[in-house]
């Protein structure tokens, strides 16, 4: 017999003996059909296993169907982290809120308002962009120190403050200088004059410091050009 028929031998066994059920996946078993105990099990080792998905799935259903079980609290807090590790930050920061707002003196409560801040932190957009979620993130971070100043994650807080804050001068630097470089000199100057009261730590607020002398400079000759001459 030729290697030609023996493959075709072999091929035709596979099809007899899958379609018996030999090599066949074992039946999905309905999550309802599942006990609590192995449903967290499963939904951690998605989880573990970065199948997200999967994780988001159980997780939601422990915690639907079981609402008041000790289980639903960590399924809650897991779900927000599969979404967030899905990047999927809308639905993340949603699960953290809810969260802390049925949980608020939770031990967990520090590091669900951390990553709360984080699904803002992740989303700040490049300084000639409107920077509400940088707002955003900086409101949640400074929430977290105010509700849990000892906490180990307020330390990490504090320095995405200071990223936060530097992110929001910069982008009051940047429209100050379009407004200085089309003219537009008493905007240009508001913007300058807001970054040197609410950044006035920041090494950047010097630079505004100057452009807000050049705007008060090209402003004055401005008004002495409009008046009469006689």
């Amino acid at each position: 017999m030729n290697s030609l028929k023996k493959q075709i031998l072999f091929l035709a066994l596979l099809l007899i003996l899958n379609g018996c059920g030999i090599f066949s996946s074992p039946p999905t078993v309905p999550l309802e059909k599942k006990s609590l105990n192995s449903l967290m099990q499963e939904g951690m080792e998605s989880f573990k296993n970065t199948n997200f998905d999967k994780a988001i799935e159980i997780f939601q259903y422990v915690k639907d169907t079981y609402p008041f079980s000790p289980e639903a609290l960590v399924a809650q807090l897991k779900l927000a982290d599969a979404f967030y590790y899905k990047h999927d930050y809308e639905n993340a920061f949603l699960s953290y809120q809810q969260f802390i707002k049925l949980h608020p003196k939770h031990e967990q409560a520090p590091y669900a308002l951390y990553q709360a801040g984080m699904c803002y932190f992740h989303q700040i957009p490049s300084i000639d962009r409107d920077q509400t979620p940088t707002k955003n993130a900086l409101e949640m971070f400074k929430r977290l120190i105010k509700e849990h100043p000892t906490s180990r994650y307020a330390k990490r807080a504090l320095t995405k403050i200071k990223i936060c804050r530097e992110k929001l001068a910069a982008h009051e630097f940047y429209v100050g200088r379009f407004y200085y470089r089309t003219g537009r000199y008493k905007s240009a100057l508001l913007r300058f004059r807001n970054l040197i009261e609410n950044y006035c730590e920041l090494p950047i607020s010097r630079k505004a410091q100057a452009y807000l002398e050049r705007c008060k400079s090209k402003l004055k000759k401005k008004e002495y050009l409009a008046q009469p001459s006689f």
